[in-house]
């Protein structure tokens, strides 16, 4: 048997290739992607290492706060410098600075975009040892108005020693000189970051304030342990600080690059599984069809001696088979893919360092194991119906389906699709994604199941215009009816690509209805000047908020801040600051109970909900852990909540005070708008924006997000029609002789191409109903669940998903195109003489 097996697989090669390419693309983007990660974090490793690696020991202070990778936390008095260089077992030490730094370009635009990679800027060492940036043309900075930049950005503004450069800062725009340029390690650049580096004296003034630190870097002497250094260390500075060892520092930045980029890995590996997913439908539905259609071949193997079991493993060796000819051929197109990502990102500007790609075994053994798992699972019920085959079947020449009637599939269906929407609800009310993905893959295992039943209305109602063709129309449908399973099995593959787009597109219009909702209803200011960086990274200098305000023909000016904090014990991802005594007048905020002009530096204004949720009242004293400190909050003021202001948020002097280096994000202005344009201007990174432009900002973020998600989904959709293109080359298969009798009485070639080309369309139309109807009732679930956060209007993109069921049309149409030449060309006496 397991010789059958083997020969039968490679007796029909379009079968093999049909099969193994479903899974093939899913396994080559699940190994590309494994491959480019795996890579990614073994290069960023051995940069990290490198640029810490002469560092034995490093004095800081706790962080109690999750910052991003390569900012600035807590902060150390300079004055401590003196105290490392005391200590006995330290060769040199010196400090270190962090924070905002962005160069101008000569077109007057910022070099490097935050909202792809951060701008950072950074104090330059001489302790070469020290210093992660290894210069490669000019000098060092040798007084405050000189700086270094790094290789990538001076690559990308055409800027090399001796030009003079605006550079931004939290404080206004300032020209410097370009004394020299570096390295970061072996990379041009820190994971696309752009770097400029200050002497001392300015890299306090401009990225943190006069006196105070990141940390301090220490080698130790010929013959001292970094763990001595470390100890030697812990006992001379103050209690505040922490030493952490140069081995610590390493694994710690590396961590934290990982943690950085695991949500792109995750994001593309989603993809991979969405095609693998697809792929198994295709699987099961040509081995179930091949099954069906060697039923008599099976059948004479019983009356040969076979037992149940020698014919299900035949299949089974079959899948086993196709499955590791499949992998394999995905492993090594994933050299490909990986390729292809780390083009990707240099489309979006993040240079990375350049290297052979790093295969990891136990990665490629996972993607190969997923591949051939799945091609098994697939076929296993084929496998287990071949078993079932009796030995008088081979006397039977056609094999009917009676799926549509079966009385235990509505009500397994019905209870396998009600079970996964409950899944996904209960994920969206706060489970957890995995219950939201796991419900959406229940969901579309239940529809499939009941996809026999809904075959025949579905194919009745959109086979009614092919039908007003005459008869290839009415053969187009009566042959999608013949096999309801069959159709079903097919039109779900395709379903699942195109629930997933509806469901995109559903969620996308309601956000830009509910948005446009509340910028119209909630804000009354003219202008929001907008950094494009929602977080901590970076933004506009505080200084042009000053600027708007001391201009009489502007009436009123909110800037917001943004940090990460630890509130009450529990860490929030967004602690924000606005300008307390405009901010309800920007916004509406509901009743206000207390004054928020007298939030103060150490008050706080609380949403209701949010404060009652807590237990908080006006009066409750609310611990803060900030990245520079531990404040005690007290909550002066309620509001009834805003999708503008979050659950909290402080005055901007509690910023200045306590975060004295943070930047605005965003400037909520009412004003003139010749005024705040003239105020802006020196300032490149503020984009001034009246509502309108926000609002098409905003909508044009969402559509370049979109389009990234469609493009992902293609392959999905592809692999779908894929499907529709091997069922109905299968199925002309089975139909040979039919078709020869309708061509012996007459049919043309071309009535025969229309009638093949019709049931396509029927089949696509048909996933595309379902993979509407779920991908709508997706996006109306989601939309329910995120009423509280300011998606609360569901709309129906109607145009939009005309065009879907359009390009459907044409998919069915385009995957028909060789089954339907193949029918064609059948020779009318070799068809009939078929059995």
């Amino acid at each position: 048997m397991f010789t059958l097996a083997i020969k039968n697989v490679f007796a029909h090669k379009m079968r093999l290739f049909s099969t193994a390419f479903a899974v093939f693309i899913g396994v080559a983007f699940m190994a590309g992607t494994l491959i480019f990660t795996d890579t990614l974090s073994a290069t960023f490793d051995d940069v990290l290492a490198d640029a810490n690696r002469e560092v034995d020991a490093m004095v800081r202070t706790p962080e109690q706060v999750e910052t991003d990778f390569g900012a600035s936390g807590s902060q150390v008095k300079a004055a401590t410098l003196a105290t490392v260089e005391g200590v006995t077992g330290v060769a040199d030490a010196i400090v270190r600075v962090s924070g905002y730094a962005q160069l101008v370009g000569r077109d007057g635009d910022p070099v490097g975009d935050q909202a792809q990679a951060p701008a950072f800027g950074f104090n330059w060492t001489n302790v070469a040892e020290l210093n992660p940036y290894q210069l490669v043309d000019g000098s060092a900075p040798r007084n405050d108005d000189q700086i270094v930049i790094d290789k990538g950005s001076a690559d990308t503004a055409g800027f090399e020693p001796g030009d003079v450069v605006t550079v931004l800062s939290k404080s206004k725009p300032r020209d410097f000189t370009v004394s020299g340029v570096a390295t970061y390690g072996s990379a041009d650049s820190a994971a696309g970051a752009s770097a400029i580096l200050f002497t001392d004296t300015a890299s306090q003034e401009l990225l943190s304030s006069p006196g105070n630190v990141d940390g301090i870097a220490v080698t130790a002497d010929s013959g001292t342990s970094q763990e001595d250094l470390t100890a030697a260390l812990a006992a001379a500075v103050p209690d505040s600080l922490e030493v952490v060892s140069g081995s610590t520092l390493i694994a710690e930045d590396q961590a934290a690059f990982d943690e950085n980029f695991g949500p792109f890995r995750v994001f593309i590996l989603v993809f991979a599984g969405i095609a693998v997913f697809v792929g198994a439908f295709i699987i099961n539905n040509t081995f179930s069809i091949t099954v069906a259609q060697r039923s008599k071949e099976m059948a004479m193997l019983r009356a040969l001696g076979a037992s149940r079991r020698q014919v299900s493993r035949s299949v089974q060796i079959e899948a086993v088979t196709t499955g590791v000819i499949a992998s394999l051929m995905g492993i090594l197109a994933g050299f490909g893919v990986a390729w292809a990502l780390r083009a990707l990102l240099s489309s979006f500007a993040i240079k990375l360092p350049e290297g052979a790609l790093v295969v990891n075994p136990v990665s490629m053994l996972l993607a190969a194991g997923i591949g051939i798992v799945v091609t098994v699972v697939s076929a296993s019920l084929p496998a287990r119906r071949a078993a079932r085959v009796r030995p008088v079947a081979a006397m039977r020449d056609v094999e009917i389906d009676r799926s549509s009637l079966s009385r235990g599939r509505a009500p397994v269906g019905t209870l396998v699709t009600v079970s996964g929407a409950a899944l996904l609800l209960a994920g969206l009310a706060g489970l957890g994604i995995a219950a939201v993905g796991g419900g959406a893959m229940v969901c579309f295992i239940g529809v499939a199941v009941l996809g026999p039943i809904l075959a025949g209305p579905v194919a009745r109602i959109v086979g009614v215009p092919l039908q007003l063709r005459g008869v290839t129309g009415e053969l187009a449908t009566r042959n999608a009816l013949r096999s309801p399973k069959r159709t079903a099995r097919t039109a779900s593959a395709l379903m699942i690509g195109v629930g997933l787009v509806a469901f995109i597109s559903v969620f996308a219009a309601s956000t830009k209805v509910s948005f446009a909702e509340s910028l119209s209803d909630s804000f009354s200011g003219t202008h929001v000047v907008d950094s494009g960086v929602f977080d901590a990274r970076g933004g506009i200098s505080p200084r042009l908020a000053e600027d708007l305000r001391n201009n009489e023909e502007i009436d009123l000016v909110s800037e917001t801040r943004i940090s990460p904090a630890v509130i009450d014990g529990a860490a929030t991802g967004m602690f924000q600051a606005f300008d307390a005594g405009e901010i309800s007048t920007l916004f509406d905020l509901g009743q206000i109970d207390g004054d928020l002009a007298d939030l103060g530096q150490r008050g706080m204004a609380v949403d209701r909900e949010y404060a009652d949720e807590n237990g908080w009242k006006i009066g409750t004293v609310v611990p803060v852990t900030l990245p520079t400190a531990d404040v005690d909050y007290t909550v002066r003021s309620l509001f009834d909540g805003s999708d503008w202001v979050g659950d909290q948020f402080v005055d901007v002097s509690s910023f200045d005070r306590y975060l004295s280096g943070s930047l605005a994000a965003r400037i909520y202005v009412a004003g003139d708008d010749e005024a705040v344009a003239q105020a802006a201007a020196s300032y490149p990174t503020a984009l001034v924006l009246d509502k309108e432009q926000f609002f098409d900002q905003a909508s044009a973020e969402i559509d370049q997000v979109l389009g990234i998600v469609y493009a992902m989904l293609a392959l999905a959709i592809g692999i779908a029609l894929l499907g529709i293109t091997n069922t109905l080359a299968l199925s002309i298969f089975e139909r040979t002789r039919e078709l020869g009798l309708l061509r012996a009485v007459g049919m043309t070639r071309g009535q025969v191409r229309a009638t093949i080309r019709g049931e396509a369309i029927i089949i696509a139309l048909f996933g595309t109903a379902m993979g509407i109807a779920v991908g709508t009732f997706f996006g109306w679930a989601t939309v329910h669940a995120l009423a509280d956060e300011g998606i609360d209007t569901f709309s129906i993109p109607v145009t939009r998903l005309m065009v879907i069921t359009g390009a459907a049309v044409l998919a069915g149409l385009l995957a028909a195109i060789l089954p339907a030449r193949r029918a064609a060309r059948l020779q009318v006496l070799d068809a009939l003489a078929t059995t």
